[in-house]
């Protein structure tokens, strides 16, 4: 008698010398076929009529899908283990005599087991039946006896219920619309009110005390910090000779900030172009808008433009905030972007030039409140960028804020800064 053997094992070396071996030394007892791969086993066991399925405990294979007319043995590396889970096991590395004889014995003794296992599922699947039946039959009796008692009470009791349900779901129903009328006039109201927020969106200006103090970076890690599926956030950057590209991809631009601006300054801006310039960044979580080779325009017509631009934006419904980037010298627009700020962030290094470029300008705004009966001043805030202890000291102004100071971040790249400084509390603590 030969029986037909297929084996799985993911030592396809282990599996190849097994297979030798069992061929050329016990082709008599066993009939070997391997499978290359888990998809291939079902076909292999089908066309052969395979006996035994063997197959490496480690690999992750439905055994359920193995044909009942197969017997399943495990292959395991354990010498101690002979069944798991009521299948057997039967150990990879002992000799291939006793592999093959275990295999053999397995299969030879299927048909048999099988039968008896069969025999057995059929009597007690009988026993059981029978059992039931009787139970369902003595149960059915003890129904009927006292059906006849029990349906008058149910028909007075579900008449009774049936009343009180009706009456349960008629103030259910009632207060389901009010509820319903309540949330809907809620949600209306919170939809308007964040609409009514979002036509003069907060804005939040950053400027540099001078080159490379980081207003960019800073203004930036802001947006990072809190851009999420509640706030949206669009970044703008005023600055002539800006560093965007450094930070964003800039590849895409439907319509030109030079356009945008130019048309502010007409009045002719609509949504719809303003809409084409903006763009998604992706990495950040926030949308920005490409100044680059804008720098006459900015100059010409920001001034004028600004205040159309802002309002386009409000008519968009769409943001919660604007983080602006200002250029360092104060001028008629920094003060166009202050008129509707939130705050201003002076960006220094502490450092006596940056800390006296900071108190300058914050002096001119001091001054442009008086003349114009304004309180510019009182948005004023500072915030200390590399900043390093024995070099550097922080403001003291009466009535300018200082949020904190950063030291040097020494990274190596550009986006590995931003991802520090955005996870800094400080910025955090900005947004109001």
């Amino acid at each position: 008698m030969q029986i037909r053997v297929a084996i799985l094992d993911q030592d396809q070396n282990y599996q190849n010398r097994v297979l030798v071996a069992l061929r050329e030394r016990f082709s008599k007892k066993l009939q070997v076929f391997p499978c290359n791969s888990t998809e291939d086993v079902l076909s292999v066991i089908e066309s052969h009529e395979v006996k035994v399925f063997a197959i490496n405990k480690m690999i992750n294979y439905d055994i359920s899908q193995i044909p009942e007319e197969c017997a399943v043995v495990y292959l395991s590396e354990l010498k101690s283990v002979k069944e798991e889970d009521g299948t057997p096991v039967v150990c990879k590395y002992q000799k291939v005599k006793d592999i093959a004889n275990e295999l053999y014995n397995i299969g030879k003794n299927y048909d048999k087991l099988l039968a008896e296992k069969k025999e057995a599922e059929r009597k007690a699947e009988e026993e059981r039946l029978e059992a039931e039946r009787k139970a369902e039959e003595e149960r059915l009796e003890a129904e009927r006896k006292s059906e006849e008692e029990r349906r008058k009470a149910e028909e007075e009791r579900l008449e009774a219920e049936r009343k009180a349900e009706e009456e349960r779901l008629e103030a259910e129903r009632k207060a389901a619309e009010e509820e319903q009328k309540r949330l809907e006039e809620e949600r209306k109201a919170e939809e308007e009110r964040i609409r009514e927020k979002r036509r003069t969106p907060d804005v939040y200006a950053f400027i540099s005390a001078g080159n490379s103090e980081g207003s960019t970076t800073a203004g930036i890690s802001l947006g990072i910090a809190n851009a999420d599926s509640d706030t949206n956030i669009l970044y703008l950057d005023f600055k002539q000779f800006s560093t965007m590209r450094r930070f964003f991809d800039v590849s895409r631009t439907d319509v030109p900030f030079s356009d945008i601006l130019t048309k502010a300054a007409n009045g002719e801006l609509t949504k719809e172009d303003l809409e084409k310039a903006i763009i998604t960044d992706m990495k950040f979580g926030f949308d920005f808008i490409n100044n680059e080779d804008c720098a006459f325009e900015l100059v010409m017509y920001l001034e004028n433009g600004f205040k159309k631009l802002y309002e386009t934006i409000g008519e968009l419904e769409k943001y919660d905030i604007i983080i602006v980037n200002l250029e360092s010298a104060i001028s008629k627009i920094n003060f166009s972007v202050l008129d509707v700020a939130k705050k201003v962030i002076f960006v220094g290094s502490g450092l006596p030039d940056s800390n006296k470029n900071i108190e300058r300008n914050i002096e001119i705004i001091r001054k442009y409140d008086e003349v114009n009966d304004c309180s510019y001043v009182e948005k004023a805030n500072i915030l200390y960028n590399r900043f390093v202890n024995r070099n550097c000291s922080v403001l003291h102004l009466s009535d300018v804020n200082v949020i904190g100071e950063i030291n040097v971040i020494k990274e190596k790249t550009e986006q590995r800064v931003l991802d520090t400084m955005s996870k800094m509390a400080i910025f955090g603590q900005i947004v109001e």
